[in-house]
């Protein structure tokens, strides 16, 4: 016993609060955004497959459609529910990042929160229960009206995202009330032209439609095996030139991504490509190195879009079940890798300061109070000191510790088991009767 108290103690001396806030958020990032990722490509495959069910006169077409209607419902339920763990993690253990940045950006939180729950969520509910109630054309209309809400979700987070990688629009004010020293404000004529955010947001519609596709397309290939029906092969077929289509389009925007982060967020990019961008003075080496390497994981994730190239491309050829389960491991495998890696890239910082405020600080200011805003925004000092405490609690009561990760573990193989319960359950295909427009 005294040898397993002292390894935990050893152990929880070695984790920082900064390690446990950061692991948690990134863990919860892991699951969401896989799972929203497929409700966005779904929201536009749906209606999609509709339409051109309807002008094709193919009812296998619209059959595809209405039975992955209940898969959207189930993975936008345990999607958003990670959607409010990820904002209870942030409040609990980044308060003083999640005030700055719900103070700044209060109106993108507001309309994203809005059309997720009071907007896309009915939407949902009104196009998988009108199938069959309304005409063809009017329920394909609102397939694209859910589509658009759901779009609308991640436009918002998105720019959250660019602000932390570039904080476009943000000015600083030295203020001796200030318990920091001083004040943001925001000039939102410049916060929508960040020049990272376009690119990241075209990167995550094309991304999650070509992950949809691929998912499909993994699923219809597998249980083709057992069951060869037209039904089966059209989806198979229909998510494949998905999965190239998009896959391509999310590469080109995904690279063009990276290119605007390498020339606007000095961290990020140092953390991805593993040296200093040539810009950045040896001088301002020490402010804006990063945490973190991420350099391997960069090239992993480039080899794994390569080989999911290559599956691709045989899989227009012919359906093989170890391929298609090979693509289902590897597009999530890729996905979460990519997310994580933009997420830690930013280490040591919440909001990496810009390079271009630094002389503009230092002259208004001088270079101690610039240093002191770049202190500020990195992650360790936006925590909750509570978290310091619970550290000593824990190395103090070790059996707290054991007990956390036994639930810890617990609640993911669940969380494995609905998610595989909700791909993996039976599609029949249902004969839908539509009234005439």
């Amino acid at each position: 016993m005294k040898r397993s108290r002292w390894w935990s103690i050893e152990v929880i001396g070695m984790v920082s609060a900064t390690d446990i806030a950061v692991g948690l958020i990134a863990w919860a990032f892991s699951v969401h955004l896989p799972l929203v990722y497929t409700v966005l490509g779904l929201g536009w495959l749906l209606p999609t497959l509709e339409l051109i069910g309807h002008r094709r006169n193919r009812q296998v077409y619209v059959e595809l459609a209405h039975n992955m209607a209940n898969y959207l419902i189930t993975v936008y339920a345990i999607g958003g529910l990670f959607g409010t763990i990820i904002t209870v993690f942030l409040a609990g253990l980044l308060p003083i990042f999640t005030n700055i940045a719900g103070a700044l950006l209060w109106p993108v939180w507001g309309i994203a929160i809005a059309f997720g729950v009071a907007i896309a969520l009915p939407f949902i509910g009104f196009y998988y229960r009108s199938f069959g109630r309304v005409s063809p054309v009017k329920h394909v209309a609102i397939g694209y009206g859910m589509a658009i809400a759901l779009t609308v979700i991640p436009a918002m987070f998105r720019l959250v995202f660019a602000f932390i990688n570039y904080p476009a629009g943000v000015e600083v004010f030295k203020d001796e009330t200030s318990i920091v020293g001083f004040t943001l404000g925001i000039n939102w004529s410049q916060v929508f032209l960040n020049p990272t955010y376009i690119p990241l947001f075209l990167a995550t519609l094309f991304g999650a439609i070509a992950m949809t596709g691929v998912l499909m397309n993994s699923i219809f290939g597998w249980r083709y095996a057992v069951d060869r029906s037209e039904y089966r092969l059209t989806g198979y077929r229909i998510s494949n030139w998905v999965s190239l289509v998009f896959g391509v389009l999310y590469a080109v925007f995904a690279g063009l991504y990276l290119y605007e982060v390498y020339l606007y967020s000095p961290t990020v990019a140092w953390s991805i490509f593993g040296k200093p961008p040539a810009y950045l003075p040896s001088s301002l080496y020490p402010v804006y190195e990063p945490t973190m390497m991420l350099t391997g994981v960069f090239y992993m994730d480039v080899a794994l879009g390569a080989i999911l190239l290559i599956l691709i491309t045989l899989s227009l050829k012919f359906i093989n079940r170890p391929i298609s389960a090979l693509k289902l491991v590897l597009v999530l495998l890729l996905m979460v890798s990519a997310e994580v890696m933009n997420g830690l890239a930013h280490l040591p910082y919440a909001i990496v300061p810009p390079l271009s405020a630094v002389p503009v600080l230092v002259k208004a200011y001088g270079l101690q109070f610039t240093l002191q805003v770049a202190d500020t925004l990195k992650v360790s000092t936006l925590l909750t000191p509570q978290l310091n405490a619970l550290l000593q609690l824990v190395s103090v009561e070790p059996g707290l510790l054991y007990g956390s990760l036994v639930v810890f573990a617990f609640f993911n193989a669940l969380l494995l088991y609905i998610i595989y319960a909700a791909l993996s359950w039976k599609w029949v295909p249902q004969v839908i009767r539509v009234e005439k427009s």
